[in-house]
């Protein structure tokens, strides 16, 4: 079967992350890079995103690896974005020690021709400004997505709600839902953003799982139970990029049905994610191994 091309535009990155147990330098991460290779488990993303020089074939190499079109990654002169952060001891907490832009400060998202008309794009988390200037160069594609994070809600927020009026999907967690509206109550929330104008609402709960609301359902799903889990950073991405890339894949993605299982993959590849640093674990999932936990989260599910 031939696979959907989506098209994902968003950051990629150099990490340093600190945890309670272990810390690592200079990792593979960025919104793209987590979101692409879990959509490819379904459909055939192609990323917009920028670099440095000091982006080398070491980096590139997990995402051919994974079937993902890098031919559209600018490489510019200078370094790669940069992040650093720490974590607490249950993960629910990542205090930013330093964000360095470098070339991705001047990042300017271009759309060739002959990408202008994908079944599917995913509006990673880049400011709601990027976002827009995508959004006006593709046509109309059969599902669009968006992410979003607290720094944009804070100072780009006029700008993000005229993006969300033409949005199918929008994912955002707890503390961005309630930002966001200023209600409190993520039921409440969630029908506020529905108002907004997406089709669906996405809040991601972190070690809660996920909260999903359309205009005639509403429902959550648990995560998947990782023992230890050694780093959760890129996990909402992962879990976005494999909810998108899921429906890219099937022919009416509004329907009930297949919006509740994009929700279990996107929960099942966002388990893989958190149990290496960067995208590593992720990278090294097996089209076997994402059918066999998937099958033992529907169980779990299942009473």
């Amino acid at each position: 079967m031939k696979k959907s091309k989506v098209l994902i535009v968003g950051s990629m990155a150099f990490d340093n992350i600190k945890t309670h147990k272990s810390s690592v330098k200079n990792v593979l991460g960025g919104s793209a890079s987590y979101s692409s290779i879990a959509a490819s488990f379904f459909s055939k993303p192609k990323v917009i995103a920028v670099v440095g020089e000091d982006f080398t074939k070491k980096h590139i190499k997990p995402f051919h690896d994974c079937g993902v079109d890098t031919s559209c990654i600018e490489v510019k002169e200078g370094k790669t974005f940069t992040w650093a952060a720490s974590y607490d001891k249950d993960f629910k907490n990542a205090t930013t020690l330093s964000t360095e832009l470098n070339v991705f400060a001047d990042f300017a998202p271009v759309v060739k021709k002959e990408d202008e008309a994908p079944q599917a794009l995913f509006l990673a988390n880049i400011s709601p400004k990027l976002q827009l200037d995508v959004l006006k160069q593709v046509k109309k594609p059969r599902l669009v997505a968006c992410d979003t994070m607290n720094l944009w809600i804070q100072n780009n927020k006029p700008q993000l709600v005229k993006l969300l009026k033409s949005m199918d999907i929008i994912f955002v967690n707890e503390a961005e839902a309630r930002q966001l509206t200023g209600v409190y109550n993520l039921i409440k929330a969630g029908k506020t953003i529905l108002k907004m104008g997406p089709k669906i609402v996405v809040i991601k709960l972190g070690p809660n799982g996920a909260l999903l609301l359309t205009k005639d359902a509403m429902f959550q799903v648990p995560p998947f139970l990782v023992e230890d889990p050694i780093d959760t950073t890129g996990a909402g991405d992962t879990f976005g990029g494999g909810f998108v890339g899921y429906l890219a894949s099937v022919n009416n993605w509004n329907n009930l049905k297949h919006i509740k299982k994009a929700l279990a993959y996107g929960t099942v590849l966002a388990s893989f994610a958190i149990e290496s640093f960067s995208v590593k674990k992720l990278a090294q999932v097996k089209p076997e191994d994402l059918k066999k936990r998937f099958e033992l989260y529907a169980k779990a599910c299942s009473f």
